[in-house]
């Protein structure tokens, strides 16, 4: 019995600290000299690092690689619809990170609409 027990723990608790060690590497595309980013997305970057809320006023854009970000934003910018931002964001994520999202993999999106009153 105490055998089965130690082969466990042994065989779980490696495991138990996967998640922490993976939440201090940066990703790929935050390399420095990689990417110039706006001044708004650096700003946000920086309270995000700091633990701070970031807010906006009019749109906001959240992907896991800053070039679909801003692929997303710039159609914002040039007058395009949230559902435009929303499918021009996933198609970049598509082509920066295949491994992760695209056809036979996961995904997911989140359209929020304001009701007008």
């Amino acid at each position: 019995m105490r055998a089965l027990v130690l082969i466990l723990v042994m065989v779980t608790g490696g495991t138990a600290w996967a998640q922490q060690a993976a939440d201090t590497v940066a990703p790929e595309g935050a390399g420095a000299g990689v990417l110039q980013v706006p001044l708004p997305l650096a700003a946000a970057q920086a309270a995000k690092d700091a633990g701070q809320p970031v807010e906006s006023h009019n749109w906001m854009i959240a992907a896991a690689h800053p070039l679909a970000v801003e692929a997303g934003a710039r159609v914002l910018r040039e007058g395009g619809t949230a559902a435009d931002a929303m499918i021009a964001t996933q198609l970049v994520l598509g082509l920066v990170e295949p491994q992760s999202s695209g056809l036979g993999r996961g995904g997911l999106s989140c359209l929020a609409r304001r009701h007008k009153r």
